[in-house]
């Protein structure tokens, strides 16, 4: 999870950079940019979704009854971060289709809205939530929050997305998630996803090697 985490707040606290920087009426590159939002809404969705269903259910059954309230204010933390992408998805599609200022502006902030809950919810998840997860949670349920996650997306999209995780991940965490791939997907993920990933990111920032959230001002 934590890796998980690590490239959603490394990419969405990159956004209002990348955002500001698209000169008016660059519709290339809003495209580009927007293109990139929309692909990390969609899987924050998926990977929330996962938890709803695979992991705060099961949670609340096996937990004690004093982490209730923490995993009830995780659900919670969920619908605002629900409401902020919506907002954000509806400005991305309409910047995508028109890169003026008005546009621009209305995007950026809807990041200021969404930013602070999202690094508060996914910040809270690695102190708090993880332990209870190794705790009460075994390993196939865990697999199976992957499984839902993946399944979200777009076969085609697979290795980006993994090389987007494993861009910051320590080794022994990057054997465990390619560990949960049938076998045949395994060596060519191994491959391919950190290519994957130093080309996109090469086309979205101009470098082959983002700036990394561990070593980031955001991350203080």
């Amino acid at each position: 999870m934590a890796a998980v985490h690590t490239a959603f707040l490394r990419e969405f606290f990159a956004m209002p950079e990348l955002v500001r920087a698209v000169p008016d009426g660059d519709q290339q590159r809003a495209v580009i940019v927007a293109d990139h939002i929309a692909l990390f809404i969609a899987g924050l969705h998926g990977h929330h979704e996962g938890e709803d269903v695979e992991i705060w259910p099961r949670l609340l059954e096996r937990c004690a009854e004093e982490i209730r309230p923490l995993v009830h204010g995780m659900e919670r933390h969920h619908a605002l971060i629900a409401a902020g992408i919506d907002a954000l998805s509806g400005a991305a599609a309409r910047w995508r289709s028109d890169a003026g200022a008005e546009h621009r502006a209305v995007m950026e902030s809807s990041l200021d809205d969404l930013l602070p809950i999202l690094r508060q919810h996914l910040t809270d998840e690695i102190d708090y939530v993880l332990p209870l997860i190794e705790k009460y949670i075994s390993d196939d349920e865990w697999a199976a929050l992957g499984a839902h996650s993946r399944g979200t997306m777009p076969a085609e999209a697979l290795p980006l997305i993994f090389g987007i995780v494993m861009y910051e991940a320590e080794p022994h965490v990057i054997d465990e998630m390619l560990a949960e791939l049938p076998e045949e997907a395994r060596a060519a993920l191994a491959g391919s996803a950190p290519r994957a990933y130093a080309e996109y990111a090469e086309r979205l920032y101009g470098t082959s090697s983002p700036a990394r959230w561990s070593t980031s001002s955001s991350a203080g």
